[in-house]
């Protein structure tokens, strides 16, 4: 038998750029090479990736938050949904239920706001509160028609038909004035800067307006003859007075507005403002002109004097109303002089409407502020957009008095002797 040979076969020889060589290792340190048995335990390894560079990282945070943006956009609406997270980042997670504000009972309460503070005026007191509920100043009155009128941080209290006048800002009163015997006040009214207009009545005169700088210092003042004024405002240009009066023609009152520049020294008025077949109740300025609330109508004023647009109430009875809102005002009509029988409306600056509900039921307040307006029932709140259409409501609001709608979305519930927050 031959034995079997395997070919003799020439020795391999790897390329040489196939050979090993340790100098190709210049660190002696073995942690960072993945040896064979390594392997397995690796095999899920993410791959190298190269690093994002600059630019790329500036986009993709673009796009962030261009997305979060959408995403905010999409959800919120209108802003009220900033204005949940504004609520948040203020509040926490407060519960409804906890008293704000505590304050003596009276049934001649009046309430204001002065940012997160409130003011309270009876017949017997004038409180400013604290955010936090404290209580920051206090002073006894005598009033028997009380009063607020609120713009700004600056809120004034005075006695209707009576002769306390006093102006709060943020510490404390910063005016307080007492009428002569022969001159009750009838309106204190402040513009967005801190100007005050006071009406008041005048012995052998149908009427008389003074105005107050921002530092409470008079700087105008004037008496009518010919008509009885009733109510007034500094324009916010600082410069302008806007008073309302009542006259007689043809044995039917009229009811005008007459514009005085306040630096004239003849106290003639500059323009004047006819408002036919409407008794003005107050006047606010809104941008540029100014927003009259009648009896029978809500009047749109140019700066001029002009009447520019006109939203009637028709055959409706006017039973509440706020001019607080951010651009419009908020009514409460009643088809019916007795009743609960109507509607609520929001108008803009321009007489045109931008919602109107109907209500079957007994109103018992309105308040506006922001983008809201909020009605008190007998039996819960309800929180209104611009539009009308309900953004939040609480039931079990028997004992409340009254509401004070704020810019955020919140709201005072106010009782005989203490405010509770709600916040939706």
């Amino acid at each position: 038998m031959n034995d079997f040979h395997e070919p003799d076969r020439e020795p391999s020889h790897p390329d040489k750029d196939d050979e090993f060589h340790w100098e190709d290792f210049p660190d002696d340190d073995m942690d960072d090479v993945l040896l064979p048995a390594d392997a397995a335990r690796n095999q899920n390894r993410r791959p190298f990736q190269r690093p994002w560079t600059l630019p790329e990282r500036v986009a993709m945070l673009v796009l962030l938050w261009l997305a979060l943006g959408a995403a905010l956009l999409s959800t919120l609406g209108h802003g009220t949904g900033l204005d949940a997270v504004r609520r948040y980042l203020r509040y926490g997670s407060r519960d409804n239920t906890d008293k704000f504000f505590t304050y003596p009972a009276s049934t001649l309460s009046r309430f204001a706001a002065m940012g997160d503070k409130l003011v309270v005026l009876t017949d017997t007191s004038l409180r400013l509160l604290g955010a936090n509920g404290e209580e920051i100043w206090a002073q006894p009155v005598r009033m028997t028609s009380p009063a607020l009128s609120a713009n700004g941080n600056r809120v004034a209290a005075w006695d209707v038909g009576g002769s306390e006048l006093y102006v709060l800002g943020e510490s404390g009163p910063i005016l307080s004035l007492t009428s002569d015997d022969d001159g009750p006040f009838l309106s204190a009214r402040l513009n967005k800067n801190g100007w005050l207009a006071v009406t008041s009545g005048r012995q052998g005169y149908k009427g008389a307006v003074r105005v107050f700088d921002m530092r409470m210092k008079p700087v105008f003042e004037f008496h009518s003859s010919r008509r009885f004024v009733v109510d007034a405002c500094v324009l916010n240009d600082n410069a302008r007075l806007a008073a309302v009066t009542l006259g007689q023609q043809e044995s039917v009152f009229v009811s005008d507005i007459l514009y005085y520049r306040l630096d004239q020294k003849d106290r003639d008025a500059e323009t004047e403002c006819n408002l036919p077949d409407a008794l003005t109740l107050e006047v606010k300025q809104r941008g540029s002109g100014l927003t009259a609330v009648c009896d029978s109508c809500v009047a749109a004023i140019g700066p001029d004097g002009a009447v520019d647009a006109r939203y009637d109430f028709d055959d409706a009875w006017l039973r509440e109303y706020d001019l607080g809102g951010n651009g419009f005002s908020a009514l409460y009509l009643n088809r019916y002089q007795s009743g609960s029988v109507g509607r609520l409306v929001t108008v803009d600056d321009g007489g045109a409407e931008l919602g109107s509900v109907d209500v079957m039921e007994e109103v018992v307040d309105i308040s506006a502020a922001g983008r809201y307006v909020a009605a008190l029932y007998t039996d819960r709140l309800v929180v209104y957009n611009l539009a009308l259409g309900v953004y939040a409501s609480l039931s079990g609001t028997e004992n409340v008095q009254s509401v004070l709608m704020r810019p955020d979305g919140s709201a005072l519930l106010l009782g005989g002797s203490s405010a509770q927050l709600f916040l939706p």
